[in-house]
């Protein structure tokens, strides 16, 4: 027997409307010519989620309800905003490597001596 992890989901069961994935799509305008997404899509943004554009994989919230999976328009406009917005100004930046730290420093070290310090 596998041991089957669930995926990381916040259901959105705070007093929103939960929809199912076939009326979530119906809301959705497809692309490359289709009228609408196709469910599996929403699927894949709840377990796999999204690249938003600076990077993050961001997750469409849902709860799974029996054998099928559940959301709700405010979700729809989270992930929505999540994708199209960046993170935090206060989030950690990513650490430098090793040769763009020394870099740095021996830029400081000239610019010190420059002004005379």
């Amino acid at each position: 027997m596998t041991n089957h992890t669930p995926p990381s989901t916040t259901p959105p069961l705070n007093g929103e409307k939960l929809i199912t994935l076939s009326d979530a799509v119906a809301s959705i305008p497809g692309n490359r010519g289709a009228k609408r997404l196709h469910p599996a899509t929403l699927t894949r943004w709840i377990l796999k989620g999204a690249l938003a554009l600076d990077g993050r994989r961001v997750r469409l919230e849902a709860t799974r309800l029996g054998n099928r999976w559940l959301t709700s328009a405010e979700s729809l406009s989270r992930f929505s905003a999540a994708l199209a917005t960046p993170a935090a100004e206060t989030a950690t930046p990513a650490p430098r490597s090793p040769t763009a730290s020394r870099r740095a420093s021996d830029a400081a070290v000239r610019e010190l001596e420059r002004r005379g310090a």
